[in-house]
């Protein structure tokens, strides 16, 4: 029955690594955010799901998978629901971003340690550019990019290869072209007018994709 209901191959699947438990009123709004973002960025339906629930038929039915930022501390969440979406990652072999949270659960299914950062990165700051062959194309040497986080990448999986840095975060983004998988410690869907980075890299990402 799940087999057939998810046959219907999909555009793009947001999974949201926020446990729905734990999902207040202004979360809801950033995930609202990112949904119609993505839309616009990609042309394409959009369906969503909470990582509690997602397996891998679901996945493998969708063209793209996005893993949302999560809130939440590390330790509110379920080990084994998220290996149990590592596994349905890694099964249904498609495309990938990861933002934020997304990107260091992207990093843990491919064998990369994630541990505190040493300072907290709040708000629009600056990012310097070092790869710009694929997700990143088209960027400037440094952008200004929404940031909110508090953990991060110490140690990258071989295969990926480092985007962009800051002083305060050795490892803002990553790639890995032959898994296509790319991944931003950033919030490419918060962008504004006079800081448009972050749109440019959700509409690079779907080109990719494709």
């Amino acid at each position: 029955m799940c087999t057939t209901h998810y046959a219907r191959r999909v555009a793009v699947e947001i999974v949201f690594t926020e446990r729905r438990s734990l999902l207040t009123e202004a979360r809801a709004a950033n995930f609202v955010r990112l949904r119609e973002r993505v839309a616009r960025a990609s042309g394409q339906p959009v369906r969503v799901g909470f990582y509690e629930e997602v397996d891998a038929v679901r996945l493998r039915a969708a063209d793209s998978i996005v893993l949302s930022g999560s809130s939440a501390p590390w330790s509110e969440h379920e080990p084994g629901l998220l290996a149990r979406l590592g596994e349905a990652v890694l099964d249904a072999g498609r495309p990938v971003l990861g933002i934020c949270a997304g990107m260091q659960l992207q990093a843990r299914f491919a064998g990369s340690s994630i541990d505190p950062a040493a300072s907290r990165e709040d708000g629009y700051l600056p990012i310097r550019i070092d790869d710009r062959s694929d997700l990143l194309r088209g960027l400037p040497d440094e952008v200004v990019v929404f940031q909110d986080h508090s953990h991060e990448i110490t140690e990258l999986a071989p295969g990926f290869r480092v985007l962009a840095s800051s002083p305060a975060c050795a490892i803002q983004a990553i790639g890995d072209s032959e898994r296509r998988w790319w991944g931003t410690q950033f919030h490419p869907e918060e962008f504004r007018p006079e800081h448009p980075a972050g749109e440019n890299i959700l509409r690079a990402f779907f080109v990719l994709a494709s």
